[in-house]
């Protein structure tokens, strides 16, 4: 039996993988790390270093953001199916009739600096709404991507898809959705 060919059990692998790098490991980039005016800069990861974590608890300005009620508010926006809880402040969900699937995952004592990808991935600075976010296209796989919304220096909401066609369709669903909630995240 090869799991692997199915196209929605790639998708679930690929996030399911792609939120356990997210979520313990650390990487540097060059750079200017501020965001300038909403325009996306692209660069390539040099390192990674990977440091085990524990998983944090909540607390902060978003211990009580649900990251569940926030996939339910926007599901008829996307068409998003089989939302659940997958974690500790974590839910996924199916995206609309395609293959790609969604995370939303709340990190209240981990920043965007946190965030690790594989050499190679494009990372961009950007804003969402009136944060500044970072995009992480193929963080692990070619064909998922990751935004990390930064709430505090320490404090971040991830938006991942992971895509059974591209890491392009990812980045696109993992960007509407990130714009989409970004207005109930804590300023």
């Amino acid at each position: 039996m090869q799991l692997t060919r199915s196209p929605v059990i790639r998708s679930v692998l690929s996030i399911a993988a792609v939120g356990l790098v997210l979520a313990g490991c650390t990487s540097t980039t060059s750079g200017d790390p501020s965001a300038s005016g909403g325009t996306t800069t692209e660069t390539v990861a040099e390192s990674t270093s990977t440091t085990t974590s524990q998983r944090a608890s909540g607390g902060g300005e978003l211990a009580d953001f649900d990251a569940c009620e926030e996939l339910n508010a926007v599901a008829s926006q996307f068409a998003l199916t089989r939302i659940a809880e997958d974690g500790e402040q974590e839910c996924k969900a199916r995206w609309g009739e395609t293959t790609t699937t969604v995370r939303v995952k709340v990190f209240p004592e981990l920043g965007v600096a946190d965030v690790a990808a594989k050499p190679g991935s494009k990372i961009a600075e950007t804003t969402i709404g009136s944060h500044r976010a970072t995009t992480f296209k193929a963080p692990l796989t070619d064909t998922d991507c990751a935004v990390a919304v930064g709430i505090e220096a320490k404090s971040r909401v991830d938006f991942v898809a992971a895509s059974t066609t591209s890491a392009d369709e990812a980045c696109e669903a993992a960007t509407k959705l990130a714009t989409a909630v970004e207005p109930k995240l804590p300023e």
